[in-house]
């Protein structure tokens, strides 16, 4: 009789707590093939309407412009196309450079070289 109640009362918070779902795949199709997705830059979902989740919408934006890829993590740098970061930063967006530029962002690397001409000219006026 015990047992028999302790079976029924594990039943009853069994069924009372919450399943989670798992997530659903990014792509049904290919899982259902077995494919692995290639990971695409992450953009934040909260994107000023200047930018743009895909260089395609970029690009129709600004069509007599560069296309940058900026860094919305907080170093307020952008990447060039061609660059080794261009699109692969972990939260960015596309943008049209001079709207990036009226914005705050600035090219990537130009404070490292900033940093390094002031400290050769310190250099050489000692």
């Amino acid at each position: 009789m015990l047992r028999t109640i302790a079976i029924c009362t594990v039943l009853l918070f069994a069924s009372t707590v919450p399943v989670r779902a798992q997530p659903a795949p990014a792509h049904p199709a290919a899982a259902a093939h077995g494919h692995a997705t290639t990971a695409q830059p992450s953009a934040t979902s909260g994107l000023a309407a200047n930018q743009f989740s895909s260089e395609q919408a970029a690009k129709g934006h600004c069509p007599g412009d560069a296309v940058v890829w900026v860094n919305l993590g907080g170093s307020k740098a952008y990447h060039m196309s061609g660059n080794k970061f261009y699109g692969k930063t972990k939260h960015g967006a596309f943008m049209c450079q001079k709207e990036a530029d009226q914005s705050g962002f600035h090219a990537a690397g130009g404070r490292a070289n900033r940093t390094a001409s002031k400290s050769t000219n310190a250099k050489t006026t000692k």
